[in-house]
């Protein structure tokens, strides 16, 4: 258990360390780039809370998925939470570097807000289903918990309430990814 924990503590320094050297070219294209509510930063997949007018607006959201990632790792959560965190942590990374090393290349075309109406409803749908598993997640990590400090009687009951909590996440991420492919199919018309 030990060695996992440092495995886990030697990682979140590694991605943390990439954090900070993400967010100081992020600080540098602030002061160049100028974002509007016309004219803003789009995404692939809609990982973040909220848009942002800056990148280092960007840089917070995925430095509190990381602080989350931590949280759950000290906590000893279920796996299936910390590989939420992790999916959720990288997904973000993944796209800010992409959109950075594109602004460092002079491609500011990436800037413009391209989505129509029927595609801002499914972002806007895609992040409450996000936020929604998440809250399904913690829900489950609290109730097993419980679990091994609770009576006989209890445990039963826990156990099942575990189980139709699972059934509900799966469900919604079921939906969750029926909601991603028919966003994709939307940005490769």
């Amino acid at each position: 258990m030990k060695n996992k924990q440092q495995e886990y503590a030697a990682l979140l320094t590694q991605l943390s360390d990439q954090l900070h050297d993400l967010s100081k070219r992020c600080q540098h294209l602030d002061q160049t780039v100028k974002q509007t509510e016309n004219q803003c930063f789009v995404f692939d997949r809609h990982l973040f809370a909220k848009p942002c007018l800056t990148l280092t607006g960007y840089i917070e959201q995925i430095d509190s998925t990381l602080t989350s990632l931590q949280n759950a790792i000290t906590n000893n959560r279920p796996d299936i939470l910390i590989k939420h965190e992790c999916e959720r942590y990288i997904g973000q990374f993944q796209v800010l570097v992409k959109l950075v090393q594109g602004l460092e290349k002079g491609e500011a075309k990436l800037l413009y807000k391209s989505y129509s109406s029927p595609k801002e409803q499914i972002f806007q749908q895609l992040q409450k289903q996000y936020q929604y598993e998440h809250r399904l997640l913690d829900m489950i990590a609290e109730q097993e918990e419980l679990l091994p400090n609770s009576h006989e009687k209890d445990r039963s009951y826990l156990k099942e309430k575990v189980a139709a909590l699972k059934v509900r996440y799966q469900k919604c991420n079921t939906y969750t990814q029926k909601l991603e492919f028919k966003l994709e199919d939307i940005q490769d018309e």
